[in-house]
């Protein structure tokens, strides 16, 4: 389907899934496709949450709740949403837009039908699907460079402390970092300084 053509899609969706209820999930690749498509398909008609790494954690933790209790038949999430949720009855997962992998895709569409019964997993596909997820994978590559810098940064914190253990957040760490490219006023800053140190 084009761009244009998925909201209305999926609201379609939604109505024939859910009409004998149950749940849905509606993935989207970008926080701000997520908030749009809560704010479609709740003026639709269907009450519909939105969750993403943005939101603060106590929203989170509301709307996943009331998600899994059912108070919240519909919620469009990107993919920060899903693990430790087991909600048996979720008849359908639509991906709104293509997933950054095949891992993803299945982890996310095996959230629907485990409690055994039919469920629906719908991909909706447009060309510039895949731009957006060439676009947020080169956002989010680390570089040699900042290996390179975390290590170093890592390696002076331990010299200066004489420890071989030492405390330190992802934003002391990076102030500490010379030549790195990640922003240190970046959402996804810890993020890829957490994955860097894991590597």
């Amino acid at each position: 389907v084009t761009k244009a053509q998925k909201a209305q899609r999926i609201v379609e969706l939604l109505r024939h899934e859910l009409k004998d209820g149950g749940a849905a999930v509606v993935f989207c690749a970008t926080r701000k496709t997520a908030q749009t498509m809560a704010e479609l398909v709740t003026a639709a008609g269907t009450v519909c949450g939105c969750f993403h790494g943005g939101l603060e954690p106590e929203i989170k933790k509301s709307v996943q709740q009331r998600f899994i209790q059912g108070d919240l038949p519909v919620i469009a999430a990107t993919n920060a949403f899903g693990m430790g949720v087991d909600k048996p009855d979720i008849r359908v997962v639509i991906h709104a837009d293509i997933p950054g992998s095949l891992e993803n895709y299945l982890q996310e569409a095996g959230r629907a039908g485990r409690d055994g019964q039919a469920a629906r997993c719908v991909l909706l596909f447009d060309q510039e699907d895949v731009e957006t997820q060439f676009r947020l994978s080169a956002s989010s590559k680390l570089t040699k460079k900042d290996f390179d810098s975390l290590l170093r940064a890592i390696r002076n914190r331990v010299r200066r402390l004489k420890s071989s253990e030492i405390v330190v957040s992802a934003k002391e760490l990076l102030l500490e970092s010379e030549g790195t490219t990640i922003d240190i006023d970046s959402r996804d800053a810890s993020t890829k300084v957490t994955t860097a140190i894991a590597w």
